[in-house]
């Protein structure tokens, strides 16, 4: 079973003979993404624990490595896999919440990570009768459960401020606390892998919209610090459809109500399914995916412009920069990437039975379903293989019949079936 390897070896060298039956069913067009966290050697979280949760890789021990030691195994998976055969195009960094950061912040797992500091010692309450009590247990009236002196029964221990011991009294109650520290984790890696340097990509379908005169955009180009203008640069282009995917993405991870110990965001997900399958489809007989019939048409506008400006405020250059250039991208239809419709038509077969289907997303490690789910709302076939038959009968059923049919799973346990099937 993957992830509960005792050594990142053992853990790489299953991921490797995995993913390497994942690359002899990929057609040479496709792609492979990889979402990898990392892990801690001797637990998850760095403190020298030990960690038997599948998901967290179980608890591995590097050879040579004391406990708390990063182990930068996205990284070592990536280099295997290239060893291996496969042609890693990019590193794209999950950023799940980000610092320095007035506009964005996200949200991520909190961690242990305190760091030194003097506490006030403080003592555990023992569970029991008591009138001062913050989680007083309740019985079937919903009542709190009283006793004959009017003090409630305390279902879970609580702290108080120590009267003094050893450990304290000689530093005023304090107790010197040291713990380890290091940023909270917050990104994960995504890594794009191919088989062949001949992949299907679908650019328009992720490109992202632009805002003009952000800062750090093509837009602002010129901007001063005297007096903080834009200046529209003579022959400047940019195309106003869009932009290219960067490889960062802020994108806030998304809970899941029911169990399971690892599920992605269906955002995560989105792009790389509509970049690397056609949203049109493929050839019913090859398999080969239909790409956009696009038009780019190069706009010229006009824009105020003014004249450079010295520390001192006086002009120079003498040339009114304002002509801009826009590279516009429309699309006009789809074309099937395959001859299969020429050579089918010489045979006498109708056009009509080459019509495209959908395209397939395979996923190796379904989980929860994910994957599947986002296929589906995208209108595309999957596939996916699943260790574990709780995770498909509790979870990856349920969420696709619910994308599929519209009935969710709690209609769908009631015995409520779809409209239409």
């Amino acid at each position: 079973m993957f992830g509960i390897e005792k050594t990142p070896e053992l853990h790489i060298e299953k991921l490797v003979e995995g993913f390497r039956e994942v690359r002899r069913v990929l057609r040479p067009d496709g792609v492979l993404w990889l979402n990898y966290g990392d892990k801690y050697t001797g637990g998850g979280n760095g403190g020298g624990k030990q960690d038997t949760n599948p998901g967290s890789h179980g608890a591995l021990t590097a050879k040579c490595m004391p406990d708390g030691n990063l182990l930068m195994l996205p990284a070592r998976v990536a280099l295997a896999l290239q060893a291996d055969g496969w042609i890693l195009r990019d590193d794209v960094i999950w950023a799940k919440a980000i610092s320095f950061n007035s506009k964005y912040s996200g949200s991520t797992m909190p961690e242990s990570v305190n760091g030194w500091r003097w506490e006030r010692h403080r003592i555990k309450v023992k569970a029991g009768w008591g009138k001062d009590n913050p989680h007083p247990s309740k019985g079937n009236s919903g009542r709190s459960r009283m006793g004959n002196n009017g003090g409630v029964f305390n279902t879970q221990a609580k702290y108080k401020d120590c009267p003094g011991c050893e450990k304290c009294e000689g530093n005023g109650g304090l107790v010197l606390r040291k713990g380890s520290w290091r940023c909270t984790k917050a990104h994960e890696h995504i890594f794009q892998f191919t088989k062949t340097n001949d992949y299907f990509c679908d650019m328009e379908a992720v490109k992202e919209g632009l805002i003009k005169g952000a800062a750090g955009s093509r837009f602002d180009k010129g901007k001063t610090a005297t007096n903080g203008e834009y200046r529209s640069q003579e022959g400047y282009r940019d195309n106003s459809s869009g932009r290219n995917l960067r490889n960062v993405w802020t994108i806030n991870p998304r809970g899941y109500k029911d169990a399971h110990y690892a599920t992605y965001p269906e955002k995560l997900v989105e792009p790389c399914i509509k970049v690397s399958t056609s949203a049109k489809g493929v050839c019913p007989k090859c398999g080969s995916q239909w790409a956009r019939i696009v038009e780019t048409k190069q706009q010229h506008y006009r824009k105020p412009g003014y004249k450079s400006k010295t520390a001192s405020g006086k002009e120079y250059g003498g040339k009114l920069y304002d002509s801009m250039y826009s590279n516009e991208t429309a699309t006009l239809g789809w074309k099937a990437t395959c001859n299969c419709q020429s050579s089918t038509c010489a045979q006498g077969i109708e056009n009509r039975q080459l019509e495209p289907v959908p395209a397939l997303v395979l996923d190796p490690f379904m989980g929860s379903g994910t994957t599947a789910v986002v296929a589906a709302k995208l209108g595309r076939n999957y596939f996916g293989c699943e260790i574990n038959p709780e995770y498909k009968k509790n979870h990856i059923d349920h969420r696709v019949r619910e994308v599929e049919t519209g009935v969710n799973k709690d209609e769908a346990r009631a015995g409520q079936g779809a409209l239409f099937e």
